[in-house]
Parts: structure tokens; sequence; C-alpha cells
């Protein structure tokens, strides 16, 4: 009883292992987890609601490869609608 007290504190033993063996887990996930912390701080910097920036960060995390390619393609619509400045109108 005392061993798998000890099993449940210390993690899964199923992901200590994983992680052992596949290193490379661990830079994947490091990667996943840089860009949804980017995701978050850009959705903030473009005015969207914590909620709304969080859920991308979390989704991104949870889903990568659909909610970080689907954040973008909405990121590259969003600045494609807005006009474009031009440097008359600054003077």
């Amino acid at each position: 009883m005392a061993v798998a007290a000890s099993l449940a504190a210390a993690g899964s033993p199923l992901l200590v292992a994983a992680i052992i063996d596949q290193p490379i887990l661990v830079v994947i996930y490091g990667i996943t987890l840089a860009i949804s912390v980017w995701l978050f701080r850009d959705a903030r910097r473009r005015q969207r609601s914590i909620p709304v920036a969080a859920g991308w960060a979390v989704g991104g995390f949870v889903l990568p490869g659909i909610v970080h390619f689907g954040y973008l393609y909405g990121r590259l619509k969003d600045t494609s609608s807005r006009p474009e400045e031009s440097p008359e109108d600054d003077a």
C-alpha cells in the first residue's frame, strides 16, 4: 500500500519511463509549450480577453497541430483584412 502511494506521489511510472526512453518527447512538449505561451501573449497583445487567450493556449497544448495552424490562419486573415496604411497618411 505504501509503494502505491509513493508511486502516485512521484507521478505515473509510464510517463517517467516514456521520458527516460524517449527524451525527444521532452523537446517536443517543450516546443509545444513555448508556442502555446506565445499564442497567449499574442492574443493578449491583439486585445483578446484573458479567457479567450487562455483557451487558445490550452487548446494549443492539447491539440497543437490543429490549434496552432488555426490561430495562425485566423491571424493572417485578420491582418490581411485591414487596410494598409500608406506613409503619406502619417504626415
